[in-house]
Parts: C-alpha cells; structure tokens; sequence
C-alpha cells in the first residue's frame, strides 16, 4: 500500500492540472476590457503655482509674534522699576537700622520739653532705643514719618522701601503698635 500512495497522488495532480487547460483562457478577460466602460482618457493638468516671494517681518508696527504676553508684562515692570521710588543714602547706619521691622517692639511713647514725640523701641538685643520722626529704623531703608500718641492708638509709621524682583523699589507704609501692657 505504501508503494502505491506516491503515485496515486501524482496521478490524482495531473488529472486536476489537466482540467483547467482551456484553449484560450484569457480571451473572456479580453473581451471584457474591451466592452468595458468608456472613459475620458484626457486629464486636465494642475493650475499653475505662482512664484514664491519672500517678504520681510516689518515688527515696528506691532509686537514681536515669538514673545508671549506675559514676558512684555515683566519687560514693562521691570522698565518702570528702574524709574521708580529708590532711598537715598543717609549717610551711616542708625543703631535700630541693623534689625528687621518685625523684630522691633514699641515699649512706649514719650513727649520731650520742647514738645517732640519720641517712640521706646526695644530691639532684639534687649537694648532701648529712641526714636523720632525722620529717624530710620528696619532693615529696607525705613523711615518713621509719624508717631501717633493718643490713648489706645500709640503707634508709629513707617515707610520702607521694599526691593522688588526687577531690581527697583516699592514704598510701603507700615504701622507699628504699642503692646497693651507694657
């Protein structure tokens, strides 16, 4: 049996080969592109492009279109810092010019002979240091510009000049209040 299976199976591909041996198989594919649609073998060519012309960015009539709106923000802040407020140097640092403001503590405040008010400011050296309008005190060039003695409201003010992030100055006002009790 064994001798017999490779030539059955040689006998069995050739029969199939012989059937689809046909005179002219592709005359059925010729008739039908021929008989086929009709269609209009003349293409209409693309329209012509015209020539690039490089044209120049002319920015001096409006902004840059690379820089956001926020970098010309911060470009104008930092314009105006330079022409701000800025302190003036008054010459060698004061005794209560070497602490910040907020260490400073008002212990009270005093009238003079000739009518001045004088603010009690204790640092955190322990020490007592007086003080008046005109005086400096803090850390950001600060100034006191009034001392206000009435009951209940002692307290002084003080204007620093407060360094910004694009190298100018800010003025600011702070007030600084006797503790009850003392």
């Amino acid at each position: 049996m064994k001798k017999f299976a490779p030539s059955a199976l040689v006998i069995s591909a050739m029969t199939l080969l012989a059937g689809c041996q046909h005179g002219d198989n592709l005359s059925d594919l010729r008739q039908f592109v021929a008989n086929g649609p009709k269609f209009n073998t003349h293409i209409t060519p693309l329209p012509a492009t015209p020539a690039y012309h490089a044209a120049a960015y002319v920015g001096e009539s409006g902004r840059d279109p690379f820089t956001s709106f926020s970098e010309l923000r911060l470009r104008q802040l930092a314009a105006q810092a330079s022409k701000g407020p800025r302190p003036q140097d008054h010459g060698p640092l004061q005794p209560l010019e070497k602490f910040d403001l907020s260490s400073l503590k008002i212990n009270g405040i005093i009238r003079d002979a000739r009518g001045r008010l004088w603010a009690v400011i204790q640092a955190p050296d322990q020490k007592i240091y007086r003080a008046t309008i005109g005086s400096y005190v803090g850390r950001n060039n600060g100034r006191i510009i009034s001392i206000n003695d009435q009951m209940g409201k002692r307290s002084i003010t003080v204007e620093e000049y407060i360094p910004n992030a694009f190298g100018g100055f800010q003025k600011q006002q702070t007030v600084m209040h006797m503790q009850s009790g003392t």
